[in-house]
C-alpha cells in the first residue's frame, strides 16, 4: 500500500507554474511518505500472518508470551497463532487441524484413542526433529480434557525404504430409470 506521493498533482493547473507552492510541496513529499510507510506497517500489524517483528513481538506482549533468544519469527507467528486463534467445542476433529497446522501437514501424524478401556490419547508424530515440542504439548495442554493421559510418540520415518502397493479399480455406471 506504499504509495508514490506527487503533491504537485492536487494543485490546480493554473498554480504549478508557479515556483513558491511546488517548492513547498516538494519539501513535504518526504513527511508524507513517512506516513504512508507508517500506515502500511499499522495494517500490515494487524493481522498476525502478515505482521513483522514489531507487530509480533506486541502480540506476544499482549498474550504474556516470551520468546527465546534467537527464534525464528516464523516459529514465534505459529506459537501466536495456536494461542490466539482457539475455539469451541474442542473434539478430535479439531485436535487433528490444530497439530497439522503445527507440523504443517496432514500426513505427518497420527492420533491414536483409547476411550473403551481408559482415557489415553497418543499423538504419534513421523519425524525426527523435535523442536515443535513445546507447541504440541501447548496444543494438547488446552484441547484435551485433563483426565485424558496424553503421550507424543515420535518415530523416524527412514528414507531408504521401499514399498510396493497394488491395487485393483472398477468403475460402474449406475441408471435409474423411471416410468412417467
Amino acid at each position: 500500500m506504499v504509495r508514490e506521493v506527487d503533491l504537485m498533482s492536487y494543485l490546480p493547473l493554473f498554480m504549478q507554474g508557479y515556483r513558491e507552492p511546488a517548492a513547498t510541496l516538494r519539501a513535504e513529499e518526504p513527511e508524507f511518505d513517512i506516513v504512508w510507510a507508517a500506515a502500511d506497517r499499522m495494517l500490515r500489524n494487524r493481522s498476525i500472518s502478515t505482521a513483522d517483528e514489531y507487530g509480533i513481538g506486541r502480540l506476544e506482549r499482549i498474550l504474556g508470551i516470551y520468546p527465546q533468544e534467537g527464534e525464528p519469527l516464523e516459529l514465534r507467528r505459529l506459537r501466536l497463532q495456536n494461542r490466539w486463534c482457539s475455539s469451541l467445542p474442542y473434539t478430535v476433529r479439531v485436535l487433528a487441524e490444530r497439530v497439522a497446522e503445527c507440523l504443517k501437514g496432514e500426513h505427518n501424524f497420527s492420533i491414536c484413542t483409547d476411550f473403551q478401556d481408559g482415557y489415553r490419547m497418543e499423538l504419534v508424530v513421523y519425524t525426527s526433529d523435535e523442536s515443535l515440542t513445546e507447541e504440541l504439548w501447548y496444543i494438547l495442554s488446552t484441547i484435551v480434557p485433563a483426565n485424558i493421559m496424553t503421550e507424543i510418540v515420535y518415530e523416524s520415518v527412514t528414507s531408504g525404504l521401499t514399498a510396493y502397493v497394488m491395487g485393483a479399480m472398477e468403475q460402474a455406471d449406475i441408471i435409474e430409470i423411471r416410468q412417467r
